[in-house]
C-alpha cells in the first residue's frame, strides 16, 4: 500500500516541511543544522529506492563524499554549489544532478537562504555513508 507524506510549507517558502517524517541524524564531519528526511524508504515499503530530502542552512557544506552508489539529486529551494570530481559547480532550484558511484562530491549553500534538494539512491546504499578523509 502507497504512503504521502504532505508538504506543508507555503510554495515560496525557501525550505520545505514534512511535519510526519522524522528529521535522522545527518553526519558529523559537515556543518552543523543540516537537516534529513526520508521521505520515501524501508518504512513506506519501498525495496529499490530512497528518496531523502536535505536542507543546508547559508554558508553551509554536506560531508566531502565517496560511495559505491550513485546519486540523483533535484535542487528544489536555494543557490548552491556541488563538487563533482575536483570541479565545482553551480548550482539553483530545478537543477538536476547526478554523481556517479565513487565520485567525490560536496553540496554547499551559498546566498542567504538554506539549500534544500531531493536526494535519491538505492535501498542497498543507506547505509554506505564513506567520508573522504580530509588532508
Amino acid at each position: 500500500m502507497g504512503t504521502i507524506h504532505k508538504q506543508t510549507s507555503a510554495t515560496a517558502s525557501p525550505s520545505w516541511s514534512y511535519p510526519g517524517v522524522p528529521l535522522s541524524e545527518y553526519r558529523t564531519d559537515a556543518s552543523a543544522d543540516i537537516t534529513k528526511q526520508v521521505l520515501v524508504g524501508m518504512t513506506e515499503g519501498a525495496t529499490d529506492f530512497i528518496v531523502r530530502y536535505f536542507t543546508i542552512p547559508p554558508g553551509g557544506h554536506s560531508a566531502l563524499d565517496q560511495h559505491r552508489h550513485q546519486h540523483g539529486v533535484v535542487v528544489t529551494h536555494g543557490k548552491g554549489r556541488v563538487l563533482l570530481g575536483e570541479q565545482w559547480h553551480d548550482i539553483s532550484a530545478g537543477d538536476a544532478v547526478f554523481t556517479d558511484a565513487d565520485e567525490i562530491h560536496q553540496f554547499e549553500s551559498v546566498g542567504t537562504a538554506a539549500l534544500g534538494f531531493i536526494c535519491v539512491i538505492p535501498s542497498w546504499a543507506e547505509s554506505d555513508a564513506c567520508a573522504v578523509p580530509v588532508k
